[in-house]
């Protein structure tokens, strides 16, 4: 026997074992299986009286692991020989494993491991090996001497003293979600049986639904276009978005950046064009394949907008058969046509909701009909108090009310004559005397900024508010998918040592590109003028950023802001310099641009984007209405005096 050591600490392997995910951990031994040619695998719990896992058993008929190579198997993190191979070696098919880390998802099923493996050896004879592995020393393993035996090729790996997490294996829908990460390779390979306590996994026996759609790719170079697959389940699996060989084998799993209310599911894009990119799958969002990405997420909303409409037809052909439907005439006018719109999505997704009665349901249906003619803003709270909804359909319901479009208009034309009337009062608080030299810049105009981030643009969403570099350094590399070394990132200084606080941090990603912009706004109180020191403190934390080895990436651009009422004149001029953009005082290599603005100019920008509904919209805010708006959002941080009215404001002091 020999025993094979991991160069990599035990904290770390553990990490990568997710013991507190079983269930991924019987999928990558069965992916390990099939990544071995095997046509059959099974999987078994051994179960006690009090229905806990004594233990775990996968079995498999693959081409097992000689003992020639068993040191290599595992001895080694990452480096696995299926990084290289496209393919199985017999079979041809897509492998599945690349990392050279499964084997310690096995600890996920118990904390004694043990992997009986028979193989071919290089002299022909058939051998048997058996590798040993414990939780409480997961770098080491032992590897028995091999026998030769007469039996056939294939591995049992066998799991015992349970791990804490591995009684979800014994619940109801473990066996469906494995159908659900199996269903495509099992569609592609209709020879592979993979049995869950005697019961064969079998996709089309547990799905509800189940379609495909090409997906036209012009960069699909020689290889076939890709293939959605959208598989519908009766109960929550777990949505996923599996890019996949065109055999079927998962190679990255991001999000399916979707909303199918009410539809549970998984969706396979299949297309032989990711095996050549799987290194850099992880980061498919920001990579040239993002767009067909986007392709297959369209597709995937068109698949479910017409499974809504074909539900939401036969359902209402019930209510018209029924008597009950409170419309009677095809709608003659644009509106009604909205309206109609609005009350059959509504209707039908609180359907299960409604009274059994006939006469009862026809009432209830004619109250909803009259609410959303007369008020649809108020419909949500009657239909709560009407039907006391679950949380989740809440939440559902809260949806259909956003994207609909009667209400779409209602909440646009309300959201611009808030914006209208925010600009109003931000005039007051930055450029009324009395108001702007006691406005406080952090306890006051930055609170009420940093719910405010679209006056900066509306493409920005807000990163981080009034935190350290620190923090602008970790939201930075989870905004790029990347991991700190160690874990841990090196504290970001400034020049002079000190730590930096950044007001507010905004990120917004390029359309069209995968690349990304990054905007930190210095804010200074309005009596504050932008002079040379308050360029020194922008510039010094564009400098920590642009020095520190942790930040750079091709992909990220950086604007730093000092903002306030009026500016110095010595800055005025590095300003309007004539070959910079108006405001731009310094261009650094890197992508890298220092600005100074005043309220003026940003206000300014604002109302010119919002001009068009200014006009429609007729909307030319008053002093109340800016009052009222600040008192209405943000009554908790604006200064006394504003709120106040007119009549008491205090008088301004005389000098």
């Amino acid at each position: 026997m020999r025993t094979v050591h991991i160069e990599a600490k035990p904290d770390h392997l553990l990490r990568l074992a997710k013991q507190k995910d079983p269930v991924g951990a019987v999928a990558e031994m069965i992916w390990n299986a099939l990544d071995a040619e095997a046509c059959v695998v099974n999987v078994d719990l051994e179960v006690n009286e009090l229905d806990g896992v004594e233990s775990v058993r996968i079995t498999d008929d693959g081409h097992g692991m000689p003992n020639a190579s068993c040191t290599s198997y595992f001895s080694g993190l990452g480096g696995s020989w299926k990084t290289h191979a496209k393919v199985s070696p017999e079979l041809k098919r897509g492998l599945h494993g690349r990392s050279g880390q499964g084997r310690l998802r096995a600890f996920a099923l118990g904390e004694q491991v043990r992997w009986v493996t028979v193989a071919k050896a290089a002299d022909g004879r058939t051998e048997r090996t058996v590798i040993s592995g414990a939780v409480d020393r997961p770098a080491d393993f032992d590897i028995s001497e091999p026998e030769h035996v007469h039996e056939p090729c294939g591995t049992r790996v066998e799991a015992s003293v349970p791990a804490d997490f591995v009684t979800r294996l014994t619940q109801d829908d473990i066996a469906q979600q494995l159908a659900s990460i199996f269903a495509p390779f099992l569609a592609a390979n209709p020879d592979v049986r993979i049995a869950y306590q005697g019961m064969a996994l079998d996709p089309s026996t547990v799905w509800t639904d189940m379609a495909e759609y090409p997906v036209s790719w012009p960069d699909a170079d020689i290889t076939a276009d890709p293939v959605l697959r959208v598989i519908e389940w009766p109960k929550d699996v777990g949505r996923v978005l599996a890019l996949c060989d065109a055999s079927g084998v998962v190679l990255d799993e991001p999000s399916p950046g979707i909303q199918a209310p009410g539809y549970h599911f998984t969706a396979y894009l299949l297309w032989d064009g990711f095996v050549e990119r799987r290194d850099d799958l992880p980061l498919a969002e920001m990579d040239e394949i993002a767009p067909l990405l986007a392709l297959a997420r369209e597709a995937l909303r068109t698949h479910f907008k017409k499974r809504d409409q074909e539900r939401r037809v036969r359902l209402i052909q019930d209510w018209k058969n029924e008597g009950v439907y409170p419309y009677s005439e095809k709608p003659a006018e644009p509106a009604q046509a909205v309206e109609r719109e609005m009350f059959d999505e509504v209707a039908t997704r609180i359907s299960r909701r409604l009274p059994g009665l006939t006469q009862s349901k026809k009432t209830t249906l004619r109250l909803l009909r009259e609410i959303i003619a007369r008020d649809p803003g108020g419909l949500y709270p009657v239909l709560d108090e009407l039907f006391r909804l679950p949380l989740s359909e809440q939440e559902e319901l809260k949806r259909i009310l956003q994207r609909t479009s009667l209400s779409e208009v209602i909440k646009a034309t309300g959201q611009v004559s808030d914006r209208l009337d925010f600009l109003a009062a931000l005039k007051k608080l930055v450029f009324e005397p009395e108001i702007s030299r006691i406005v406080k810049e952090r306890s006051e105009l930055h609170k009420i900024l940093e719910r405010e981030t679209w006056i900066f643009g509306d493409a920005y969403a807000l990163m981080i508010s009034d935190q350290s570099l620190d923090a602008v350094l970790v939201r930075h590399l989870k905004q790029l998918g990347r991991e700190p070394e160690n874990g841990k990132v090196n504290p970001v200084r400034r020049e002079d040592g000190r730590v930096g606080i950044v007001d507010l941090l905004l990120g917004r990603a390029h359309r069209g590109s995968h690349g990304r912009e990054h905007l930190v706004v210095e804010l200074k109180a309005p009596s504050v003028r932008i002079g040379q020191t308050e360029v020194a403190q922008i510039k010094s934390y564009a400098e920590a950023i642009v020095s520190d080895p942790q930040f750079p990436d091709a992909r990220v651009s950086w604007n730093f802001w000092v903002v306030s009422t009026e500016m110095a004149d010595i800055v005025k001029r590095d300003a309007n310099a004539p070959n910079r953009p108006p405001g731009c005082i310094a261009e650094w290599e890197g992508g890298v641009r220092i600005w100074a603005r005043t309220w003026s100019e940003i206000i300014d920008d604002c109302e010119d984007r919002l001009h068009f509904y200014r006009e429609r919209l007729n909307h030319d805010p008053a002093t109340e209405h800016a009052v009222e708006y600040l008192r209405r959002v943000h009554g908790g941080v604006v200064p006394d005096a504003i709120l106040a009215d007119e009549s008491t404001a205090p008088e301004p002091s005389v000098v």
